[in-house]
């Protein structure tokens, strides 16, 4: 069964994330195994959402500073590498939206991984998921949480309910080399203000990245622009934590 929230529900939801418990209640909601948004079909599964998070998808909620800002930047003629895809929500949007000329995702959490390839299969969506995780080129310990929003490189404080497991990690510059990406789109839970660089951009014209000051301060923030602006790149805009820096 599908749930089509409305548009003027899809509003609300969007800007009162607090009245989503009540729309998960909704019988419609309850009895759904997918929703629609955009003209994208995403599956409920219980692995990695409750209703309230598949009221959120349903309202395009998660994730939707990125994708906005993507959209606006990206075009069709872009190959767009992008780190750290999740269940794909935001590469299937982005995806259907510009239509880019390539689209490859790299993703530490295994788990995730199935959910996203199906939903790109179900929407013949032709995004391509690597089992890799944006970093030095070893494999390093990724911490996966039932909430695999929370999941990441950063060992959980105050909490055991974590799984350690060893992932694969690839080298900014070893991408750029073999795929020539035009466009990055990151969201990798801080990891990007050590990783997300490079000798050379080569023909990446376009960066949009989530940074995440609650993990590396304001002065992380200033290394990471002085960083990026040394390759050429300029900032554009921000929208919540997200930033577009162009050549």
């Amino acid at each position: 069964m599908k749930y089509l929230m409305p548009k003027w529900l899809q509003l609300l939801a969007r800007q009162f994330p607090g009245i989503r418990k009540s729309i998960a209640n909704f019988n419609s909601v309850q009895l759904a195994d997918h929703c629609e948004f955009d003209g994208i079909s995403f599956q409920f599964d219980n692995r990695f959402m409750d209703k309230k998070r598949f009221v959120a998808i349903a309202a395009g909620a998660i994730e939707n500073d990125e994708v906005t800002v993507a959209q606006k930047f990206l075009s069709r003629d872009d190959i767009i590498v992008e780190f750290g895809s999740g269940l794909g929500l935001a590469a299937a949007r982005v995806n259907n939206g510009i239509k880019p000329q390539r689209h490859v995702c790299f993703e530490a959490n295994p788990l995730v991984i199935e959910y996203a390839e199906r939903l790109f299969k179900l929407n013949d969506m032709h995004i391509t998921v690597e089992n890799y995780a944006l970093g030095n080129g070893i494999k390093s310990p990724f911490y996966t949480l039932n909430d695999y929003l929370l999941s990441s490189f950063h060992k959980p404080e105050g909490r055991n309910d974590y799984n350690q497991i060893d992932v694969p990690t690839i080298k900014c510059q070893d991408v750029i080399n073999t795929l020539r990406p035009t466009a990055i789109f990151c969201d990798i839970e801080g990891a990007e203000l050590d990783y997300l660089d490079a000798d050379n951009f080569g023909a990446t014209k376009t960066i949009v990245v989530e940074l995440h000051p609650n993990i590396y301060g304001t002065e992380g923030i200033k290394q990471f622009y002085k960083k990026i602006e040394k390759h050429g790149f300029k900032w554009r805009v921000t929208k919540g934590e997200t930033r577009c820096f162009t050549k």
